[in-house]
């Protein structure tokens, strides 16, 4: 994938628009525009601003490798800093929030792994052929397989 597609992609990850990117980065409007269009490229200071702001390593802003991966994010580690960041805005953290916090994505996630097998046992009936309507004779409805019990032409 190429670098400006990289460059919006985590831009709209983190639900940011142009202009709050580029006036926390200390460039124009103008110039995250042509970043991400392609039309330019930007410094290696700016670069590396950009970098620092959407949480990536060079190479993978740049796709060194030519690998098309979203990146893994652990929450935990997060949750064991003093300061976070949510929607851009920072937050202090006491440890009883620390602690808060972590029980409720502990219990959002054991509601996802719920539905994960919820899921899994409602599945309806698969068959060997793919397609429920066609009986072990070929026939596609039940219509079909009656009028070949009456012999109907």
């Amino acid at each position: 994938m190429q670098f400006y597609k990289n460059l919006k992609r985590a831009r709209v990850r983190m639900g940011k628009s142009q202009i709050e990117v580029a006036k926390a980065v200390g460039i124009s409007n103008a110039a995250l525009s042509n970043y991400e269009t392609g039309y330019r490229e930007p410094d290696l200071d700016t670069l590396c601003a950009l970098s620092r702001y959407y949480g990536l390593t060079l190479d993978e802003l740049l796709d060194v490798n030519g690998e098309q991966h979203e990146p893994i994010y652990d929450l935990s580690p997060v949750l064991k800093n003093k300061y976070i960041a949510y929607k851009g805005e920072v937050f202090e953290l006491k440890d009883s929030q620390k602690r808060a916090l972590l029980r409720e994505l502990d219990n959002l996630f054991t509601k996802f792994e719920k539905s994960k097998v919820e899921d899994k046992s409602s599945k309806p009936k698969t068959y060997k052929h793919g397609n429920p309507h066609i009986n072990r004779a070929g026939l596609a409805s039940s219509a079909g397989s009656l009028a070949a019990r009456r012999n109907i032409k």
